[in-house]
């Protein structure tokens, strides 16, 4: 492969994955009151959670230290002559923009740094495609457009249990946050231009999953192109199942993977978020 394909903790990609195709990850953090733990080497998401918990505090977090991501660009440059870099969305995260200014100081190796726009499981979907097309020979330009395209596809909702996760760490107005909280409803969420936006308000974490479904059946149009679906959330939660069960049911042809959210999103979406993400490869 003669492009580098480097992403962040946040795409929560299976270690067995990162290994054999030589991605290289550029790890956020989390912050307690007790420590600081960098994500996907010192807390498991089960350990992060019961962490949470028994706290009882949210807890912050950090993009990588420009320190680390300078060494990772300089150590791939040795033996690349292109690196592409893809970024949670840079609406809810510096990290894009700090990896920009440490590509810079680079001056024989191209570096790329694509903003998803996104994170968590969509996120894994770009890198996938990048690293197949990357693994194909194709040129940066060639996975660039390529890319472009899947996000043009790609669609995700989630649910959080507690709106005020999100207000605390900035990703959601107090104003909105109150709302949902006085009103009790559970707002849809989504990314707009790379922000967490409200979609709609709904009642009910149930009318919640009707509603997703719904919305997937608006976007699915034809049973020969190459869909992928990702559940997102604990496996327990009923929702999550809710979801699983109605995929399997109506879509026994469609690839349908579970996934989870990692520390640093967890952060802001709190233990018992939910969500599905779905894109034609």
């Amino acid at each position: 492969m003669s492009i580098a394909i480097v992403t962040d903790s946040t795409a929560y990609l299976d270690p067995s994955y990162i290994d054999a195709h030589q991605i290289t990850i550029l790890p956020l953090s989390t912050s307690f009151s007790d420590g600081t733990y960098i994500e996907g080497q010192d807390l498991t998401a089960d350990q992060f959670y019961d962490k949470m918990a028994k706290l009882d505090e949210i807890p912050t977090t950090s993009q990588p230290s420009t320190g680390l991501i300078q060494e990772k660009l300089q150590q791939l440059a040795e033996t690349y002559e292109e690196i592409l870099v893809l970024t949670i969305s840079s609406g809810i995260s510096g990290t894009a923009q700090t990896v920009q200014t440490m590509a810079s100081e680079l001056s024989n190796t191209r570096v790329e740094v694509y903003d998803s726009e996104i994170t968590c499981h969509p996120l894994a979907f770009l890198v996938e495609k990048a690293v197949t097309l990357a693994e194909q020979g194709e040129d940066m330009s060639t996975i660039l457009a390529a890319l472009n395209e899947l996000k043009a596809n790609l669609s995700a909702y989630f649910v959080v249990e507690d709106l005020n996760h999100l207000a605390k760490g900035g990703r959601l107005s107090q104003a909105g946050a109150m709302m949902g909280g006085l009103l009790k409803i559970k707002p849809l969420l989504y990314f707009k231009e790379g922000k967490i936006e409200v979609f709609e308000k709904v009642r009910t974490s149930k009318k919640a999953v009707t509603r997703i479904t719904d919305l997937f059946e608006e976007s699915y149009t034809n049973s020969q192109q190459n869909w992928q679906i990702a559940v997102i959330g604990p496996e327990d939660n009923e929702y999550v199942q809710s979801l699983l069960t109605y995929f399997k049911e109506n879509h026994p042809d469609i690839p349908i993977s579970l996934h989870y959210f990692g520390p640093v999103i967890g952060t802001h979406l709190g233990a018992d978020a939910f969500g599905v993400t779905w894109t034609i490869q």
